[in-house]
């Protein structure tokens, strides 16, 4: 059975380390624009800009893409080649600018490129 949003709340205050200031409420699920807490109530989300949220919560093409790929790899280092990251820096550099794609795994990469 899942745990309440209390339930939830009562982990983090053993096991997570308090540096945010959090909203008193545990999100279970998320669909467009809306997301929904343990007890069932409904918010509008607010904050799409934090993290990849920018096209909505659980988008039926993201989610199946996603599904797809994760049914055949699930990460592969750039040592090797793959016919999804080659076609994705094609649709990138075709939509954008031209020229290559960098991928790289954090932030801290793509900040040294």
């Amino acid at each position: 059975m899942p745990l309440t949003s209390s339930q939830t709340i009562e982990l983090f205050k053993q096991y997570v380390v308090p540096n945010y200031t959090r909203f008193p409420v545990a999100l279970v699920r998320g669909e467009g624009s809306w997301v929904w807490d343990a007890e069932g109530n409904r918010y509008l989300d607010l904050f799409p800009g934090w993290g990849c949220n920018l096209l909505g919560h659980c988008p039926a093409p993201v989610v199946e893409a996603a599904r797809d790929q994760l049914g055949k790899l699930v990460h592969v280092p750039n040592t090797w080649y793959t016919e999804v990251q080659g076609q994705w820096a094609k649709a990138l550099s075709e939509r954008s600018f031209g020229g290559q794609a960098f991928f790289c795994n954090s932030g801290t990469e793509a900040n040294e490129a």
